[in-house]
């Protein structure tokens, strides 16, 4: 079994080549992107690994796929068109990967299509199909409708595929979810996301595997504010004090990426204790309840996501704003300034 980490959209805000070189060392197969250009920063970094481009490309990108020797995704016949247009006018042969729509309904190659499909690729040899693959729209749940649906699709597509004579070297379709909760048929190469960086792709699989955070948030209290029962803070005001209350300002708003959305729901971890987000965020700053922590100050450090000890878990955080982890991930890696540790 190989491992094909996907680590596209800056590897899930995580950073793109801080994590390939991470993951380099771990023996991994190669890199599962979605845009050429994640694959030019790849190979200047000086990457030799394999590089996909998993919801197939643009025709534009044809003569840098070439250049950078970046593996294609067919997802359709007029790619393939595509393909075999540019390969002929170059003069070059070309390999690819196919991927096949079994239920999800976004990037894929109906069945339906496969006869066309395996008449155009007979007729251009130059084109060497080295990978079939689909996308589980469900994978968490793998005793749902669907799940089994798509794995039986996607079986049944791969018989297809052999006895029009073709035999691709890499099989794939389980995602982090996939690769936990699927018994018995993993292809040959796999594709964790989420799960490389701590997340997991439901409660559920916190029974099978124990994740620790890659993405720790920290800031620190940069002003303390002393409120008297009945007082506002922030915007609306949508905080009235209903007590005496102790509230720190925290320098990160939805400015930074941290979801808006989190505005009197949120929570952070400070001296080892949650306290609550107060009132409305705002665009650099949020307000924490410090009324239950002793003798406050400026300066005091304050977890907003992970931590060592997962003290906040991305999936606590992003259900109470009514996201996902994925989404928090890309929003808070985009703005925030990063320091990697060994």
């Amino acid at each position: 079994m190989e491992v094909l980490p996907v680590i596209k959209n800056d590897a899930y805000g995580h950073g793109l080549i801080e994590v390939a070189r991470a993951l380099s060392q771990e023996g991994v197969f190669g890199f599962g992107l979605s845009e050429v250009f994640e694959a030019q920063l790849l190979r200047r970094a000086g990457f030799i690994h394999p590089l996909i481009l998993l919801s197939g490309f643009e025709k534009d990108w044809l003569q840098e796929i070439k250049n950078l020797r970046v593996i294609p995704t067919v997802t359709n016949l007029l790619q393939l068109e595509w393909l075999i247009k540019f390969t002929l006018q170059k003069g070059i042969s070309l390999d690819f990967h196919l991927k096949l729509e079994t239920g999800m309904n976004r990037f894929g190659l109906p069945l339906r299509d496969l006869e066309t499909f395996f008449k155009k690729l007979k007729e251009n040899p130059q084109l060497q199909l080295t990978g079939v693959m689909t996308h589980l729209a469900s994978a968490e749940n793998p005793e749902g409708e669907l799940y089994q649906a798509q794995v039986k699709t996607f079986k049944e597509a791969l018989e297809i595929i052999k006895k029009a004579g073709f035999s691709p070297k890499h099989i794939h379709f389980c995602n982090s979810a996939g690769i936990i909760f699927n018994k018995g048929f993993w292809g040959n190469l796999v594709r964790p996301g989420l799960a490389l960086y701590g997340g997991y792709p439901s409660n559920r699989a916190r029974a099978y595997l124990k994740l620790k955070p890659v993405m720790t948030l920290k800031s620190k209290v940069i002003e303390l504010k002393i409120l008297k029962k009945g007082d506002s803070a922030g915007y609306g005001p949508t905080f009235i004090a209903k007590r005496d209350t102790v509230v720190g300002i925290v320098p990160v708003g939805y400015g930074d990426g941290y979801p808006r959305a989190l505005s009197n729901k949120g929570f952070a971890v400070i001296r080892g204790k949650r306290v609550p987000v107060v009132g409305t965020i705002s665009m650099k700053a949020l307000y924490l309840d410090l009324t239950e922590i002793e003798s406050p100050k400026i300066g005091e450090e304050v977890i907003l996501l992970g931590g060592e000890r997962g003290e906040v878990p991305s999936e606590e955080l992003s259900q109470l704003a009514d996201t996902i982890s994925y989404e928090l991930f890309c929003n808070l890696g985009r703005a925030l300034p990063r320091r990697y540790l060994e």
